[in-house]
């Protein structure tokens, strides 16, 4: 597949805006677990404004969303593991151009979603006959402040497309990813590895598609284990101390893809990631994240470095990554986590819960889960699992916000999102347009046309 720059948020104020929401635009899709999703994509028509070749579009659209490499199925099909596929809903998964009776001006999308979803019926195409429905429609008129926007949770993107027809494919990666719950996904800056209170929300992951990662980045650990894409052997559900083996989170063979700590009334989940497939090319290293709750939806990256001023475009991918010695702590609730050995193949990490030193071996090759007890004092006889301890021992740590959405939208000038909320059938826009930057590789920003902007 050819990338994105790996981007993230830089927030641009803009006025709030309100518009009507009909029950129907965040009308849910399946359960995100099952194995296939029936994807329809609708080109549709404004009565001011209209798709000026739909025989092109129609073609590219096919490959955007259902091509055998370098599209939305191939992506998801390659991050899950197969877990989760999609199919064309109807036919070749394409309809239209349907003709709504709607002026494109204003871009009301809950009214673009109604109006859409009731031709498509009268043309025999049921709304039981797909799990997502996809709005593509020209954007010239339609002033849309964003790039592309996706119910979260639900099943209902739309992504507008220019004269030229083309689709910002880590827009596409990214709504669908909205589909299946996922926020945005943030970045916590906590010096020295400190998970105390100085942790402070600053920026997007850039380890995600959903973090401005683009979509030459895989989903976080977290993000598959909200989707139940990481089960079984592939994940140490840590109880007590130990030291344990990590293999490269989209990597061939078997092992322990990621280790789920508790961390008081929150988690914290550790993975290693490298170069596998089509994925994680420009992402190395052992990362870790933080859960609010256990809501791995909402996750957030944490950064032990200290802010850095200046250019850093030939920064090495593996910048942020917990390096061989780097140790994360909370002293409040007495969790140690240090990375012994950090491989492009594997890592080696200990555990230390409720103050109880982990054994400094593992129990053998990567595959193991199973935390090696100290031969002198065996670890379950003084271990106590954090979460069993009472939450009130000491005040939550800086954390991911999270927030309950209903709709995100992808900004003008960018290939990722912002939050909307939705109440009382309206909604709510909270800002508008971002603009995007890598932190470890500076490139202009990119208008929906996809032009390079200069600033």
């Amino acid at each position: 597949m050819k990338p994105s720059p790996r981007l993230c948020l830089v927030p641009a104020a803009v006025a709030a805006a309100a518009a009507a929401l009909t029950a129907a635009s965040a009308s849910p899709a399946r359960a995100a677990d099952e194995p296939e999703r029936r994807v329809q994509v609708a080109m549709v028509n404004f009565t001011d404004s209209r798709i000026p070749d739909a025989g092109t579009l129609e073609t590219a659209l096919k490959d955007n969303y259902f091509g055998s490499s370098g599209s939305l199925t191939s992506y998801y099909n390659e991050v899950t593991g197969g877990a989760t596929t999609f199919k064309a809903a109807e036919g070749d998964g394409v309809t239209g151009p349907v003709d709504i009776d709607l002026a494109a001006t204003g871009c009301d999308t809950g009214k673009i979603n109604d109006l859409t979803r009731k031709a498509l019926a009268a043309k025999g195409v049921p709304e039981d006959s797909y799990d997502h429905l996809s709005l593509v429609f020209p954007s010239e008129k339609a002033g849309c402040d964003w790039l592309a926007l996706g119910t979260v949770g639900g099943g209902t993107t739309w992504m507008p497309v220019g004269a030229d027809g083309k689709m910002s494919m880590t827009a596409l990666v990214h709504e669908f990813g909205h589909n299946f719950g996922y926020s945005h996904h943030m970045r916590l800056r906590c010096p020295d590895g400190d998970l105390g209170e100085g942790c402070e929300e600053d920026g997007t992951s850039h380890k995600t598609p959903m973090g401005g990662g683009g979509w030459e980045a895989g989903l976080t650990s977290p993000e598959l284990l909200h989707n139940k894409w990481l089960t079984g052997g592939e994940v140490a559900k840590v109880a007590t101390s130990g030291t344990y083996d990590l293999r490269p989170l989209y990597g061939s063979g078997g092992g322990v893809r990621a280790l789920d700590i508790p961390l008081g009334d929150d988690r914290l989940v550790v993975e290693l990631r490298h170069e596998s497939g089509t994925v994680d090319g420009g992402i190395q290293g052992v990362h870790a994240y933080r859960v609010p709750g256990t809501d791995y939806a909402k996750s957030a990256f944490i950064d032990p470095m200290p802010d850095a001023d200046g250019d850093d475009s030939d920064a090495p991918a593996d910048v942020d990554a917990l390096k061989a010695g780097a140790t994360l702590t909370d002293a409040a609730r007495k969790v140690e986590v240090k990375v012994v050995k950090a491989g492009a193949d594997a890592a080696t990490v200990r555990v230390s819960l409720d103050g109880v030193a982990a054994p400094s071996k593992a129990a053998g090759p990567a595959k193991s889960a199973t935390p090696v007890e100290d031969n002198a004092t065996p670890v379950e006889d003084n271990a106590t699992p954090v979460e069993d301890k009472e939450s009130s021992e000491a005040p939550n740590a800086a954390r991911p916000a999270g927030g309950s959405t209903e709709l995100a939208e992808t900004g003008g000038d960018s290939d990722t999102t912002l939050a909307y909320a939705v109440g009382g059938g309206l909604l709510l826009a909270f800002g508008g347009a971002f603009l995007l930057k890598s932190r470890t590789r500076r490139v202009a920003p990119t208008s929906p046309s996809g032009r390079r902007r200069s600033r």
